[in-house]
């Protein structure tokens, strides 16, 4: 059989102390800098979290800043178009009214030219129809109407008669 187990004290201690001093040196070299690497990942993973979550707040406002700058933007073409089509029509109506006013002129002028023709054509005949009226009178009578009275006298018959 075996004997009483007998402990020894100053073997105790120098096992106390030598266990102490390896959960030390262990403490110190190898569970510090796991705490220190597991305290950094999870700080490197904090902050990724926070800027992934960032990053998507400033996508979010940076699209919608897009959407506010294309809003914008169409409202500015749209106004544009809007003026350039009414300064077109502006213009359009211009033209239409000085190509009415030309057209006036020129139907005027015509209308001006047809008279003084016409009125000079009626000046002719009326002077022909004298002629060839105090001709027949001559070539009936024999005598000859050439004295001025004579002809504005055929040539007031010749206007009441209406036969110019």
């Amino acid at each position: 059989m075996l004997g009483p187990v007998s402990i020894s004290i100053p073997t105790l201690v120098v096992e106390l102390v030598i266990f102490l001093a390896t959960v030390y040196l262990m403490e110190i070299l190898v569970f510090s800098p796991i705490r220190a690497k597991w305290a950094e990942r999870d700080r490197l993973i904090q902050e990724g979290l926070s800027a992934s979550n960032l990053g998507r707040e400033e996508v979010e406002q940076a699209r919608a800043e897009v959407i506010r700058i294309l809003q914008e933007a169409r409202r500015e073409a749209q106004r544009q178009i809007d003026e350039v089509t009414a300064e077109g029509n502006h213009r359009r109506d211009e033209l239409i009214a000085q190509a009415t006013a030309e057209f006036r002129r020129e139907v005027d002028s015509a209308q001006q030219q047809i008279r003084a023709e016409r009125d000079h054509s009626a000046g002719e005949l009326r002077d022909r129809i004298v002629d060839i009226a105090l001709e027949a009178a001559r070539s009936v009578t024999g005598q000859s109407y050439a004295e001025p009275q004579v002809r504005e006298l055929a040539a007031a018959v010749v206007s009441r008669e209406g036969l110019s």
